[in-house]
C-alpha cells in the first residue's frame, strides 16, 4: 500500500475516533437556559 494511502487512512481513523469521542461527551444534556422576566414597568418615568 502506498504511503499516501496509509496517511489518508490514518487521518480518517483519527477523525472517526475524535468524532466518536465528541459524540460520547455530548450524550449529557446541556444545562437549561436561564430565563429572565422582562420588567413590567420602565425603569425611568417617560415624559410625553
Amino acid at each position: 500500500m502506498p504511503a499516501s494511502r496509509l496517511i489518508i487512512l490514518s487521518v480518517a481513523v483519527a477523525a472517526a475516533g475524535g468524532a466518536g469521542y465528541v459524540a460520547k461527551k455530548m450524550v449529557v444534556a446541556p444545562p437549561p437556559q436561564v430565563t429572565v422576566d422582562s420588567p413590567k414597568a420602565p425603569a425611568i418615568a417617560l415624559q410625553d
